[in-house]
């Protein structure tokens, strides 16, 4: 079957073509195929050639030659080989490729367009000139490709499977004076279509290079013409330098771009829909590598490692844009202000000056000089210019001034990571330069949000946990000019709309901050004040600027090394408001005193303060501060020193204030307790009734005063006289002026006061001993009185102090008694022997004193009893005269030996009059004419030892009780308490001799001494003068410093200098140029004996009233019992 229709089939074309018609067409068709072939093949390749040349030269006015031409009509192809196009000017080569292979698809003939389906161009080169900022030698080519016609309809083609390869582009910038080379261009671009075609496409889109040696790859798919419109592009940069491309900065850079380098690896999905808004979605990174910039000096501003931004579907043209991630690594940034305000990145970049054309057609721009305009110009813009109507011309005018608003959008970002950062700033304008800085610093932000429609930044969570902050306060610059004010040049218009705006909101749930540490130093002062916080740790929650938002924040920091501060509670910041819960602990607040040292006359060697509580403050109307401060608060460990003398002047062990109540606005106090406990102050009252405590502040007129030795009057003091008349000032403020304020009760513990009187005469000097009670209910109120219930010792005797007193009120009310048992007399011998001629050898003093102050006016009441009073021999050359002294004991004396005086005082506080009612002068004294021995023999012959137990030997020089010593001691306390009956006498002695060199030894001893404690002060190191040790490497040095600072003459060398001597010479010119008095020899005595007496007291647990020290001694004295191979320098004993 299938034969038979072959054979038909062949049948019906033999007929077919056997007809002369047909075959005439197919031999005319055969022939034109033939021809056709010829003339492509052999014909069309010269003319095409000699043509293109030709026309290409005309046009583009550059010599144009090709090598071979290549077509083949049947497969629709042509080839061009060799084409090359020089410069108008010059034997330069402008363009050129090796060869260019063009095929065109049969498609073309039905689709009535042209249908390409192969493009390959192989080993392209084209150099291109920028000759100055408006020309290069494209010009000519661009201007006549624009002054083409357009096309009334769009162009309809197809072309496929486009390919370049081995591209070469090279740019010489004439301009920048530098050249750009693009090679290794490689490019596949599937197909570029207007019109449907089934060609078959198998090129990627492609595009790749090295630009200046840095590798470029993009690659992608494109449906340009498809519904919907979509196209996918790869963009690969590697290794960019950008430091070829700083020429290009529109306007003058001032900076240094050493080196920066850009990477690039990017994918942008376009899509377009009919009807729908385009959507384009970038995801990838692009990454920073190696930024320095350096300002015109090559000083470093920016030092940045790396700075990688990652894209994940960003939606660049929605009003969402997200970025995944942005992390910067090793930056380092160096930010400076010099004292004229300028910063270090100021103006870097100058702009490039605007063209005549930009300047004239911006109707805003920069305060330029104004240039006139000409008539014909103000004609022209007149005409062009609709008139306004009238009913809007004035709405309308201020809107032209005004900027558009842009377009609403939110900014999101996933994760910030900052790692090994290096912020520094220095600020040289004003008086204090600054110099801050945060070194290894560690930072990460997660989901950052900012919508500008609503003003608003929200951040999930700021975490850092690395960091070191440095601040430095430098010292006043003398020629510094004052801080220049910001003047505004803002237009109206500006100003109103930036009245206007709104201000962001902020909201941040989450900031963590841990292992941060603090160094501030503010070297402004004549030294340096450090403190230092590590570690740090801070966390907020919820912190917002959004009105009556409330955030908690938890703060733990170490301050000062051994300080513990904690803060936590609730944080507001619209308005201000805290409520926080404060605990802090040993926070050594001696970097404190460089701002005020210089004001004061002590020297501050330890403090430090603590405390807990509730500070709550609230921002109120008109910016004041309401609140207050709940809680306690101690100041422990406090000692202060004298500058000159380095004596001790006041110091505790606590301070406690508890149950704090401070209010703001207006201000109140309240205290429940004050508890000062273990504390020593040394107190003066100069002769001219002014009290040392008043000289702590340094007065500019008298300079640096001591606070700690008396001030001796320029003349002597005059004999008792039978009045005196003081004048106090009058009070310095009135009731009403005083806040309130009230301390419920005030407890003092284990305290000693060092008084002397020198106002008195005659003079006084007491020690309070365990000086110890309360004082409740101390109050503004004028109407309240405070109860006083203090107990202590006045040199071993005992103190009371009882009665109400008000020291808070204008004036002063106070209703006191005090008394004192058993007090020592001989002590004040030297006062005794100046007014009365006879020191004292014993005695005891009990008085009891009323005193009361109501209205300004004083009434006292003053009562003394002595008790066993002995007087020494009478004294030549006495200023007291020939006074009848035994006469008036034995009047005074009653008939149990005791005298008993009142001595009533009473006057105004604003002229004062002491009258001492019936007696001018009453001066009792109980005299004891029989001297008693101790017969340490007849102990001897009792217990054994009496002998060595007659003296207590000391160092020379010395008051120390040694290990030899403490056992006499603990031998006579046992012998003492076993016979309670017995009473001891203790006299102090010294050796004029070995004494006074031993003194002069100590005094140089005490300065060593005193100079290493200030050397520890100033290092932010507290001690203690009596627990000082020196050791005897660091003791030449010292020696050396003291040595120095004495005023007596010492050797120097030829030309002047002062010699280097050993420690022994130095030690000997210093023993050498000491004075020590006679006096100094009876104090060393005197402390003797106390010390004596003391060990007994608190050691040996001997009674009080059976212990007296009896006056010192000089010399060996005469020879008894035990003393006969004895120092001089001892403590002898004797019983009654």
């Amino acid at each position: 079957m299938a034969n038979l229709r072959t054979e038909q089939l062949t049948q019906s074309v033999r007929t077919f073509s056997g007809k002369p018609v047909v075959r005439r067409t197919l031999i005319g068709l055969l022939a034109f195929i033939v021809l056709l072939g010829l003339f492509g093949f052999f014909a069309l390749p010269g003319i095409i050639k000699s043509q293109a040349e030709q026309i290409i030269t005309e046009k583009l006015h550059r010599q144009t030659t090709i090598g071979k031409v290549e077509v083949n009509p049947y497969a629709m192809r042509l080839t061009i080989h060799d084409m090359k196009l020089m410069e108008p000017e010059g034997d330069v080569t402008f363009a050129s490729f090796e060869k260019l292979m063009v095929n065109v698809s049969y498609k073309s003939l039905l689709r009535f367009a042209p249908v390409i389906e192969q493009v390959q161009l192989s080993t392209p080169y084209v150099h291109l000139v920028r000759k100055d900022a408006a020309s290069t030698n494209i010009d000519d080519i661009i201007e006549l490709i624009s002054s083409q016609p357009p096309s009334p309809e769009p162009a309809r083609f197809s072309a496929f499977n486009i390919e370049i390869d081995k591209g070469h582009i090279e740019l010489d910038d004439k301009t920048a004076q530098t050249k750009h080379e693009i090679t290794d261009l490689k490019l596949g671009v599937p197909f570029i279509s207007s019109l449907p075609s089934q060609v078959e496409v198998y090129v990627e889109p492609l595009l790749s290079a090295n630009v200046n040696g840095s590798p470029m790859l993009i690659k992608g798919k494109a449906h340009p013409f498809a519904d919907p419109v979509n196209a996918v592009v790869d963009l690969n940069l590697d290794d960019v330098d950008l430091t070829d491309y700083l020429k290009y900065v529109p306007g003058t850079p001032h900076f240094k771009l050493p080196s920066a380098k850009l990477d690039v690896h990017l994918t942008a999905d376009f899509r377009q829909e009919k009807e729908k808004a385009p959507a384009l979605l970038i995801s990838g990174s692009i990454k920073l590598k190696a930024l320095q910039l350096n300002d015109q000096n090559d000083k470093s501003i920016v030092k940045l490692p790396e700075l990688a931004v990652t894209l994940n579907e960003a939606k660049v043209l929605s009003e969402r844009f997200e970025i995944a991630k942005l992390e910067i690594n090793g930056v380092e940034a160096d930010i400076a202000r010099n004292a004229n305000g300028q910063f270090n990145f100021d103006n870097l970049l100058t702009p490039p000056a605007p063209s005549k054309t930009a300047a004239a057609n911006k109707p805003d721009s920069a305060p330029a000089a104004p240039v006139p305009a000409s008539t014909e110009t103000t004609e022209k813009a007149a005409a062009s210019t609709p008139a306004p109507d009238s009913t809007t011309a004035s709405a309308a005018a201020p809107a032209k001034t005004q900027p558009k608003t842009p377009a609403a959008f939110t900014l999101a970002l996933g994760e910030l990571t900052i790692n090994d950062a290096a912020l520094r700033y220095s600020d040289a304008q004003g008086e204090r330069p600054v110099n801050a800085s945060i070194e290894k610093f560690n930072l990460a932000v997660s989901k950052v949000e900012v919508d500008t429609g609503k003003k608003a930044v929200t951040i999930e969570e700021v975490s850092s946990n690395q960091a070191g902050f440095d601040l430095q306060q430098g010292k006043p610059r003398s020629n510094a000019a004052p801080a220049k004010k910001t003047t505004g040049t803002d237009t109206p218009a500006k100003a109103a709309s930036k009245a206007n705006d709104a201000p962001y909101t902020v909201d941040i749930s989450k900031i963590a901050i841990s292992n941060w540490s603090a160094r501030l130093e503010d070297r402004s002062l004549p030294k340096t004040a450090i403190t230092t916080i590590d570690p740090l740790t801070l966390s907020l929650q919820n912190l917002s600027t959004k009105a009556n938002a409330r955030g908690q924040l938890d703060l733990k920091a170490a301050v000062n090394k051994n300080g513990q501060l904690s803060v936590n509670g609730s944080v507001g910041m619209t308005p201000l408001h805290t409520d926080l819960a404060l605990d802090f602990k040993s926070v050594d607040i001696m970097q404190l005193q460089p701002y005020f040292t210089d004001q004061v006359n002590i020297l501050l060697t330890r403090a430090d303060v603590s405390g807990k509580g509730k500070l709550q403050i609230d921002q109120g109307k008109g910016d004041a501060l309401i609140g207050g401060f709940k809680g306690d608060l101690t100041v422990g460990n406090l000692a202060t020193i004298d500058k000159l003398s380095s004596n001790d002047f006041l110091r505790w062990k606590s301070l406690y204030f508890g149950g704090m109540d401070v209010r703001l606005a207006p201000f109140a106090l309240s205290i429940d307790q004050v508890s000062l406990s273990d504390f020593f102050a040394r107190i003066i009252i100069d002769p001219t009734g002014r009290i040392n405590l008043q000289d702590v502040k340094r007065s500019e007129t008298v300079g640096q005063k001591s606070v700690t030795e008396e001030t001796k009057p320029a003349t002597p003091n005059p004999p008792l006289a039978s009045s005196k008349t003081v004048v106090l000032p009058p009070p310095t403020k009135a009731a009403s002026d005083i806040p309130p304020i009230k301390i419920k009760k005030l407890t003092l513990q284990g305290g000693q006061i060092r008084f002397t009187d020198n106002f008195i005469k005659p003079n006084y000097t007491a020690n309070l001993m365990k000086f110890g009670g309360t004082v409740s209910g101390l109050s503004s109120d004028p109407n309240s009185n405070a109860n006083v219930d203090l107990k202590g010792q006045v040199n071993s005797a005992p103190l009371a102090i009882a009665g109400s007193v008000n020291p808070l009120k204008g004036d002063l009310t106070l209703d006191l008694k005090a008394e004192v048992h058993g007090m020592e007399l001989a002590p004040l011998s030297p006062y005794s022997g100046r007014y009365i001629g006879y020191g004292i050898e014993k005695g005891k003093l009990s008085f009891e004193v009323a005193y009361k102050i109501q209205d300004r006016v004083l009434s006292a009441q003053n009562r003394l009893i002595l008790e066993q009073l002995t007087l020494g021999n009478k004294i030549e050359n006495s200023t007291a005269g020939d006074l009848p002294v035994n006469f008036a004991l034995a009047l005074l004396r009653d008939r149990n030996g005791v005298i008993d005086i009142n001595l009533p005082i009473g006057g105004s506080l604003d002229d004062l009059q002491f009258s001492i009612g019936g007696i001018i002068v009453k001066v009792i004294v109980n005299l004891i004419t029989k001297a008693v021995t101790a017969p340490f023999a007849l102990i001897g012959s009792l217990f054994g030892g009496g002998e060595e137990l007659s003296n207590l030997e000391f160092a020379v020089g010395r008051a120390n009780i040694d290990d030899t010593g403490e056992s006499k001691l603990k031998s006579m306390a046992k012998m003492l308490t076993d016979r309670p009956a017995l009473k001891l006498e203790i006299t102090g002695r010294s050796d004029p001799e070995t004494d006074r060199e031993g003194l002069k030894q100590a005094s140089i001893d005490r300065k060593v001494r005193a100079l290493k404690l200030k050397d520890m002060v100033s290092r932010g190191q507290s001690g203690d003068l009596d627990s000082l040790t020196i050791t005897p490497q660091e003791y030449p040095a010292l020696l050396k410093r003291v040595y120095s600072a004495e005023k007596f003459p010492k050797p120097r060398n030829m030309i002047g200098l002062q010699k280097d001597l050993p420690v022994d010479e130095m030690e000997k010119l210093m023993v050498t140029n000491t004075t020590v008095s006679d006096d100094d020899l009876t104090a060393l005595a005197n402390r003797r004996a106390q010390v004596v007496k003391d060990w007994l007291l608190q050691t040996g647990k001997v009674p009080e009233d059976r212990l007296f020290i009896l006056a010192s001694k000089s010399g060996a004295g005469a020879a008894k019992e035990g003393t006969a191979s004895a120092k001089a320098s001892r403590v002898d004993f004797s019983l009654k």
